[in-house]
Order: C-alpha cells, then structure tokens, then sequence
C-alpha cells in the first residue's frame, strides 16, 4: 500500500501529512476519524489528514473554520493555534478551510443542552459531553452562540502544539541532536549554537516522520498572545479599505440576483407581472421562488 494510502486510512488522536512538499497537522477528537474532503481528487505524493496547521516551502497557513462575521473570530482562532506553535498571527495565512464535518462544532450542541449555564452537576456536564457525539455525527460546521473559543480551546493548541513538536524533532534528525534541546520562535527552531532554521525548511523533513503528540500544552504564564492586547489580524485590512468582502469578489459573466419577497414573513406569490422588468437593460431572467420573485441582472443595481 503507498505512503498515501496508509495515512489516509489510518486513525490519529493527532495526525500530519504529507502535502506536495509540506506537512499539515491537525486533531481529531475521536479514535473514528471524520471524512476529509482534502482526500479527494489529490494528486500522485500528495496526502492530506483534515489540517489545522499547513506548512510548505513557500509559507505557513493556520486553518481558522470558525466565520468571522466581524466579531474577530479569524484572529481569535490564529492565536490559540500561534500561541502553542509560535508563529506571528500577522505574518502567516489564515485560511477557512474547506466546509467539512471534521470541523464539526460540539460547544454549541453543548449549550443547547436543557440545563442552566451555571449547573455545574455531574448530570449536567455528563449531558454536554454527550452532546459532542451528535454534533460530530452530523457534522454541525456551526459559528454562532458565542462558541468558537469554547470549541477550539484545545484542539488548536493542540494542534499547533503537535506541529512545533514534529518540527523540532525533523530538525533534530537533521543537526544530530536531543529534540530537547532546540527551541521554537518566530516561525524557527532554534537550535544550542543559535541557528535559526525556518519552519518552511523543515516541511518536507516534518512530513516524513511520525507526528510527535504534546506531553502538554503550555501553562498560562508561558502565554505570549493569550490574555494579552493584541491586535487583530484584520484591523489594517479594515481601517484602510484595503479587505475584500463578498461583495467585492468580480469574475468573467458574473451575474447578480435581487428579491422581491411578500411582506408577510413566508407568505406566498399570488401573482406578479414582470413583462416591464424584462425589457429593462442587462435583465437576465426573472424567476418565481417561495415567497417572492428573483431578478437576475448583469449587476447588483439593474438587479
């Protein structure tokens, strides 16, 4: 059986893979992994385990799965995964990722437990625990009731835990030495005499051994970026007009669409007369839906 093959069908705790000359390190939360879109359609050398943390030759990617709709949770995410792999939030990728059940979301089921915030009984605990299991089932890819800290807590220091451990014992192998005796910093192992050797370097070797599971994650008073100010990842996009929004995305013979809906929440079309709008410059099509009429236009404002 290949390399590829053997890794796409076995079953990690915590896991990398080799990824077209990088690594990918990610966390999976039971001994039954979640299927990995990123096993599809890969190419000849390629592997992928559902990734948290990628790294290539040409940079570093944290996966942040959880939307930012503005409440900072792109940033949120990129330090809880920095703070164990260190990294600069600001001078890496962040990426959402690809919608999948591996990035299934069990905090919210968990709230929707029928207990009280504040009852901490056993019986409690015991039922929100349990509600983790039907959120992985079906997997709830879910941002929302103020859950992406509460669910990512762990599993991206984990992750990010998993990939500094792997990297430093890739550039172990490759300088002679005791893993425990090399350092992480900026991006870099650091090895006694002071070389740095970037992450980046180190990919191609880090996707070639085992992943090295964390004896633990860092204790608060080793935190750099948790707990403390910190600017958000995309505060210069926003302050200087410079991000791009759903709305800016523009490709060849794009199309625009509009609604019309009845006033009454989910009331019906009775009837609509459309032979004006039809004749108007750059309509496309108008178009009957459940409780209104879609205009399909060559922009938003003829929409």
């Amino acid at each position: 059986m290949s390399i590829v093959g053997t890794i796409a069908r076995r079953t990690f705790l915590i896991g990398s893979a080799a990824i077209a000359g990088g690594v990918a390190f990610g966390v999976y939360a039971y001994r039954s992994a979640p299927a990995n879109p990123l096993l599809d359609d890969l190419k000849d050398g390629e592997a992928a385990i559902t990734p948290f943390v990628k790294i290539t030759s040409e940079g570093i990617t944290l996966i942040t799965p959880r939307a930012d709709k503005g409440q900072g949770a792109y940033s949120a995410q990129s330090m809880l995964i920095a703070e164990e792999l260190d990294v600069d939030p600001h001078k890496v990728t962040l990426d959402p990722g690809p919608p999948a059940r591996a990035y299934y979301n069990g905090a919210v089921m968990a709230e929707g437990a029928p207990f009280p915030a504040y009852d901490k009984s056993p019986t409690a605990q015991s039922v929100r625990g349990f509600m983790d299991v039907p959120a992985k089932l079906m997997g709830l890819q879910i941002t929302g009731g103020s859950s992406t800290v509460k669910d990512m807590w762990v599993k991206m220091r984990h992750a990010g835990a998993t990939a500094r451990e792997t990297l430093k014992a890739a550039a172990a192998q490759r300088l002679g030495v005791d893993a425990s005796t090399l350092k992480t910093e900026d991006g870099a192992v650091i090895a006694p005499g002071g070389e740095r050797i970037p992450y980046t370097e180190l990919a191609a070797e880090a996707a070639a051994i085992d992943p090295v599971e964390p004896a633990g994650l860092r204790s608060p008073k080793e935190w750099r970026l948790i707990g403390k100010p910190f600017r958000r990842t995309d505060i210069v996009a926003k302050s200087t007009g410079t991000a791009t929004y759903g709305i800016d995305l523009k490709f060849d013979g794009m199309l625009h669409a509009t609604v019309r809906a009845n006033p009454g929440f989910g009331g019906p079309v009775v009837d609509y007369d459309a032979s004006e709008a039809e004749k108007m410059r750059g309509v496309e099509k108008i178009l009957p839906i459940a409780s209104g009429v879609a205009v399909i236009a060559d922009n938003t404002w003829r929409a």
